[in-house]
């Protein structure tokens, strides 16, 4: 029994020791511990940074269940509710504040937004109230709603220090309540005149606070009906408050408030999505940050399955099928270059080269708002498309030179909760549209321990090897130019070929001159790339798609593999000292009109070979797809399994073979063009049958990736998954991160399990055949249910 405690204890370690990217990045800048400006004396702290903060460990803790968050949250909550106006005067040194009515209530009123900014007698916004409001109501549901953390206990200081969760979620029910009453003045409701179907279903609205006898409210739109983006912010409590407690004054509110919303909301009809203004007070954008928060009360009903008084879904997958099209086909321009605001083109961002409406930004000209991580909300819902346009904005070094994105706790936080395989973490893109990347690979071309890669564009064959550095890269070598235009660069392969411990590079010409058409094979000296030798002779109808470097024949150097569709062949190479010598080309038996795509190469099946992977287009589905091959030491390839089925419109472009999970064999990235998507890959084995298995995948804007290029490589030292670096045919260079990454400890090598030098032999032999036999039994359950 001690035995099989001990083997749960590990089990429970084993399974949490990949760790997510963004929740690590999350926990390295403290904001796990950090209770940011929650004990701060100026009320201001509290209208958007300290309520975004805790909401950001909201999210973590719905995320992770790891009680660090909650536990900050509720120190950051008690500190908060510590500093209402009128409880704070019992903190030594603080005093109650009083609005500009003489009223000391339950709020956080301060002057900043003064008709004379910071000036005046106090006054509460409702939108301030409600920010504060949302995480407090939102945890308070959630713990109602789980009985497995409601006898938790808050051990640290503070004002619920030593309480057990449900003590504090009932105590912030009746916070949030005093402070809906504070701002009970402020809600009107009127008449709905789109409710023929709904009787008696009125709309509701806040409106800021009018003049009271002859002194009015220090503001400048006094009175008026506040925009929608606050609205959707009180909209957000009463959902969760109604959550909490199920009480229906907050089911007639949040459907009073939709009610609203959808009053001024319509659709354009040529992009399928939704459209509306700032408010009705007069005509003003929504900019993308405002409509962020305007579209996150809709995403919550649907969340939560909210319904109406008919019982029907407040808001449907429709609904949230058109918000989405907001941000996709109104706001996004293409890759790094958006509308400044919903239904608006007077303001176009274009972040690659840093200009507002073409004009270089500069003191005058800038960005004057951010891509609220609002939307990110939307990408868990109908089109996941949204993280990755806005993971890459937010990646890119024009970007965040402008606006903080590692500075906001609540854009990691979001980033961490929606990541799905890939997260871009380096990017470059000084290279212009006209690069036409024609391959990369990865190597050793430095001379250190760890990896880097080589790239080839067709535009003038730059060749240049590259390294991580910060955010983005730094040459490994001096580059140079390897050919113009005319040589049709299709590949590039890298490996130790010459057996001395570094990497050379195979590049594959496609010139229509049969002496130019062939292999260029260069080495590294004195850090600059020198041509070592060449292979040509082939014709102008070869048609050559890629090479990939590896270990194919035995004999302990890398090979090469050279593809053209000319023939359908796959041609074996291996290196006779610095000679090449063919091994064994390889005629497929693919249809005469089909066209393989790309090449690449590794171990798939965790054996001392590699495996080779083509992308097929065929018209015929049940040839399209993905065709894995093992090769003898004769170089005479053997098909393992393919995943086809795929229509004939997939214009496979790029692919990648690599280690993502950090663990075991490689995986296969393939990328077709058709919708962006990157079809994730594992070969795995049943019954002593391999088979490949289609396992998920990363969707992107087809724009944001056509036709890109790509390769693995453990490029980050600390890390034991694989990188994935594209090249983008906007000139971009991207890495990316695995979403889940395992660190690499001091006796971890790539091709290792990172658990067993942490284990003794038996125990880890013992866990492993558990999670071997718990594997095929979960496969075969899978297979059974026609999975």
């Amino acid at each position: 029994m001690k035995k099989l405690f001990t083997i749960l204890l590990v089990l429970f370690a084993l399974k949490s020791y990949s760790q997510s990217y963004y929740k690590n990045l999350f926990d390295k800048k403290h904001y796990n511990t950090s209770i940011g400006n929650s004990n701060s004396h100026d009320q201001f702290e509290f209208a958007w940074g300290v309520p975004a903060h805790m909401e950001a460990l909201m999210l973590m803790y719905e995320k992770t269940k790891d009680t660090t968050y909650a536990n900050t949250l509720i120190k950051c909550i008690g500190n908060t509710i510590d500093r209402r106006d009128d409880l704070r005067d019992q903190i030594p040194g603080l005093f109650k504040i009083y609005d500009y009515r003489g009223t000391s209530g339950a709020a956080w009123s301060h002057n900043h937004y003064n008709i004379k900014m910071d000036s005046g007698a106090a006054y509460s916004h409702f939108v301030h109230s409600a920010n504060i409001l949302y995480p407090m109501a939102k945890f308070a549901a959630m713990v109602k709603k789980d009985l497995t953390i409601q006898n938790l206990k808050y051990n640290s200081s503070g004002r619920y220090a030593g309480q057990k969760y449900i003590a504090i979620a009932n105590d912030l029910v009746q916070k949030v309540k005093e402070t809906l009453e504070y701002h009970k003045g402020q809600w009107q409701t009127k008449y709905n005149p789109n409710s023929s179907s709904i009787p008696n279903d009125s709309i509701g609205y806040y409106k800021e606070r009018d003049s009271i006898s002859a002194y009015g409210p220090p503001i400048k739109y006094k009175g008026v009906i506040a925009p929608f983006n606050m609205q959707s912010a009180m909209g957000r409590v009463y959902v969760h408050m109604y959550r909490a407690t199920e009480d229906s004054v907050y089911f007639k509110k949040f459907n009073q408030i939709a009610n609203f919303i959808k009053l001024n909301t319509s659709v354009d009809s040529n992009l399928g999505s939704y459209k509306w203004i700032y408010w009705n007070h007069f005509y003003l954008r929504d900019d993308v940050s405002h409509a962020g928060l305007t579209v996150s009360f809709p995403y919550e009903c649907f969340k939560y399955n909210m319904k109406n008084s008919a019982n029907d879904s407040l808001y449907t997958s429709l609904d949230m099928e058109r918000y989405v099209k907001t941000f996709t086909k109104d706001i996004y321009r293409g890759p790094l270059s958006i509308h400044d605001a919903v239904n608006y083109d007077g303001l176009k961002w274009d972040i690659k080269y840093s200009k507002v409406n073409n004009i270089p930004t500069d003191n005058d000209t800038k960005y004057d708002g951010y891509i609220s991580y609002m939307w990110l909300y939307l990408s868990s819902q109908y089109d996941k498309k949204i993280y990755q346009i806005i993971a890459d904005l937010q990646a890119a070094k024009n970007y965040y030179d402008h606006i903080q994105v590692e500075g906001s706790s609540l854009t990691l936080a979001l980033l961490a909760n929606f990541e799905n395989f890939i997260v871009p973490v380096n990017t470059e893109h000084l290279y212009g549209e006209a690069s036409d990347w024609r391959g990369v690979a990865k190597g050793n071309f430095s001379g250190g321990t760890d990896e880097e890669f080589v790239l080839i564009r067709n535009f003038d064959g730059m060749m240049g090897t590259m390294k991580p550095y910060n955010k983005g890269f730094l040459p490994a070598t001096n580059s140079r130019l390897c050919g113009d235009i005319t040589y049709n660069w299709k590949g590039l392969a890298a490996g130790d070929f010459f057996d001395d411990n570094k990497s050379e590079i195979l590049a594959l010409s496609d010139h229509t001159d049969f002496n130019k058409n062939g292999f260029y094979i260069y080495k590294i000296e004195n850090n600059q790339i020198v041509e070592h030798s060449k292979l040509t002779g082939f014709g102008a109808d070869s048609k050559w798609v890629g090479a990939a470097a590896g270990n194919f024949i035995s004999g302990g150097k890398d090979d090469f593999i050279a593809v053209r569709n000319y023939n359908k062949e796959v041609r074996v190479y291996k290196f006779n000292g610095a000679a090449v010598e063919l091994v064994y080309f390889n005629q497929l038996n693919l249809p005469a009109n089909s066209k393989i795509k790309a090449v690449a190469a590794g171990n798939l099946d965790d054996d001392p070979k590699d495996e080779i992977v083509l992308l097929v287009d065929a018209d015929d589905h049940m040839q399209n797809g993905v065709y894995v091959y093992d090769i003898d030491d004769n170089g005479v390839m053997t098909l393992i399994d393919k995943s086809i089925g795929f229509g004939a419109d997939s214009y496979w472009s790029g692919l990648a073979v690599g280690n993502l999970d950090g663990v075991g064999a490689d995986e296969i990235i393939a990328q077709r063009n058709f919708d962006g998507d990157h079809k994730i890959f594992q070969l795995k084995k049943l019954n002593g049958i391999q088979f490949l298995d289609n396992i998920g995948l990363e969707s992107f804007p087809v724009s944001q990736v056509h036709n890109s290029v790509m390769c693995f490589g453990n490029f980050d030292p600390e890390s034991q998954n694989d990188e994935l670096v594209t090249l983008r045919e906007d000139g971009g260079i991207v890495m990316f991160s695995a979403a889940k990454v395992i660190k690499k400890t001091s006796n971890t090598n790539k091709k290792s399990d990172p658990c067993q030098d942490e284990l003794p032999a038996e125990l880890f032999s013992l866990l492993k055949s558990s999670f071997i036999l718990k594997e095929k039994s979960e496969t075969i359950a899978s297979a059974q249910r026609g999975k």
